[in-house]
């Protein structure tokens, strides 16, 4: 008996082995929050049974620690010192002026991630980054959106990728996918909450969407006139790979990164069908949204209820628990004097309601002292969000508009009122209004008033907790989980070194929006339609213009 353990043991170990892949994930350069993603996944996969290697390229430098927090059984490969002063710099500002601008933000933040992105892309071609990647016998590697040195290490490596698209669905994902166009869907670049004209807004849409996708045909002189970011981190990065002595020696020709994009055999994006617009998704686009969501974990103090709470609680007049959150980049401690009391203000009003304010790193808010913050508001620099969210205490979430915090909101049936700061913030709190989960507050509209009843309204119409709730049932209800998903697309793309729902990539790489819009069959209509009425007017024009026989005959 004992004999025949041993060797069913081996034999699992011997399967394990068989069927294990080599992965490499490239981490988010910035900062911890950011990474954590990405490093949950890492860490998953490792757990599989997988040889897991991450990239870490540091951005920004980290303050040194005691203990450095290191992944189970992941290979670590970091690459420090990758910028200097003048670039890392913008990078830590980025999160504390431009989302509380008053004029919206959609492009601009990003224009120090391009920057440094080009000029850490040249010290990791120059170090040993790629031949100890080549080492490794990769099968599968996963890049995330917005940096587009990876492509050009995994076009150089020569293995399968798959891209994961971290703002959810964004027009850079949308058109190197091949998805079908929809002008009557919100662009990410572009998008405005103002609806009152549809046609200008549909006339808009399809603007942004063109701008994108004449950016990704690879025309240098009109594709970096369109794009900020062809033109400061795309191309800059393409010349780099094209004129490498190295790569010369292998490729005859090295495509641009955009048109390596197009290549990827999966796109992961972070979003979930029941929030997203209605996009007719090819079968290799994959809705990965909430993958990280797992069971909730118990609440700690001072999350879970004090002494104080526990009496508030029993009195009629407590509510429950509203989350305020401006994600992980933005700094609270920068907005304006008149931002900052705009919120407090009507934050104020909501006596029944114990508040949660995540401030960012620097728990302070300009021009208001920590004794004139109410007892039921307790501000804060960390919150357990996904644990607090799926307490049933917890009656509103008030975020910027992360991808994040979108999903994990409707996952637990939690309304949200949103405030979009920056960048694709107005294109994800769109999704929300469009699904009836929540309200949008501009902050060019920010006051103390108009927040008051906006929160006001969410809280006490039950179509939105009606709405919330029925959307955290069907996430619930799925036969399978969005992990799963996850680990199935890649253990197979890695195995197959392919995707099989991904055959016709050559057609895909073209981008043939002509063909996928049927404007070609359009086209042949409308040519045959105007043809065959001319050939029937001509037919008339004949038949008036003969005799009548039998008026002839009757002549005769």
């Amino acid at each position: 008996m004992r004999q025949l353990t041993v060797v069913v043991s081996l034999a699992l170990l011997i399967d394990d082995a068989v069927n294990a892949l080599s992965v490499v994930l490239f981490l988010i350069g910035t900062t911890q929050d950011q990474r954590s993603l990405f490093e949950y996944l890492a860490q998953q996969l490792a757990l599989r049974n997988h040889k897991v290697h991450t990239v870490k390229p540091i951005l920004i430098p980290e303050e040194p620690r005691l203990v450095q927090q290191k992944l189970h059984l992941v290979h670590e490969i970091t690459l420090k010192n990758l910028l200097p002063f003048q670039l890392y710099a913008p990078l830590q500002a980025t999160g504390n002026n431009i989302p509380w601008m008053e004029k919206y933000d959609s492009e601009e933040h990003m224009i120090p991630y391009y920057r440094a992105h080009a000029h850490a892309c040249k010290r990791m071609l120059n170090s040993d980054l790629v031949d100890k990647l080549k080492m490794e016998k990769l099968d599968l590697a996963i890049v995330y959106s917005g940096d587009a040195c990876q492509l050009a290490i995994v076009h150089a490596l020569q293995i399968p990728f798959i891209y994961f698209d971290t703002d959810g669905f964004t027009d850079e994902t949308r058109i190197a996918s091949g998805t079908p166009l929809n002008a009557d869907i919100p662009s990410s670049k572009c998008s405005n909450d103002n609806q009152a004209i549809p046609a200008l807004q549909r006339f808009l849409n399809g603007y942004c969407l063109l701008n994108e996708y004449f950016t990704q045909l690879h025309i240098p002189f009109l594709s970096s006139f369109l794009s900020k970011r062809h033109a400061i981190m795309d191309e800059p990065i393409s010349r780099m790979f094209q004129r490498d002595y190295h790569i010369k020696k292998k490729f005859t020709y090295f495509p641009n990164v955009n048109e390596i994009k197009q290549q990827a055999e999966l796109y992961f994006i972070n979003t979930d069908p029941i929030i997203e617009f209605e996009h007719p998704l090819p079968p290799y686009v994959i809705p990965v949204g909430g993958f990280h969501i797992d069971e909730p974990r118990p609440l700690f103090y001072p999350w879970n209820m004090s002494t104080s709470d526990e009496v508030q609680a029993k009195s009629s007049s407590y509510k429950g628990v509203i989350i305020v959150s401006f994600g992980n980049q933005v700094n609270c401690s920068s907005m304006t004097q008149q931002q900052a009391r705009s919120i407090l203000n009507a934050l104020s009003r909501f006596h029944s309601y114990r508040i949660y304010w995540r401030l960012g790193s620097t728990l302070s808010l300009p021009g208001i002292s920590i004794h004139q913050i109410p007892h039921h508001i307790n501000l804060t620099t960390f919150i357990p969000q996904n644990d607090l969210l799926a307490d049933h205490r917890t009656k509103l979430l008030i975020t910027n508009g992360g991808m994040q915090s979108i999903i994990e909101a409707f996952v637990y049936g939690v309304p949200v009122v949103g405030i979009p700061l920056y960048g694709t913030n107005r294109y994800n709190l769109m999704k929300v209004h469009n699904k009836g989960v929540g309200l949008i507050l501009n902050k060019e509209q920010l006051s103390a008033d108009n927040l008051y009843r906006t929160i006001s309204e969410v809280l006490d119409n039950d179509k939105y907790k009606r709405a919330a709730k029925n959307m955290a049932r069907e996430w619930r209800e799925r036969p399978a989980r969005a992990f799963d998903r996850v680990m199935y697309y890649i253990e197979d793309v890695g195995r197959n070194h392919g995707s099989m729902l991904n055959k016709n990539i050559v057609m895909r790489k073209r981008c043939v929006w002509g063909k996928t819009l049927n404007i070609d069959i359009l086209m042949a209509f409308i040519l045959l339609t105007y043809l065959n009425v001319i050939s029937e007017q001509q037919n008339k024009i004949i038949d008036a213009s003969s005799p009548d026989k039998d008026t002839s005959d009757a002549i005769l």
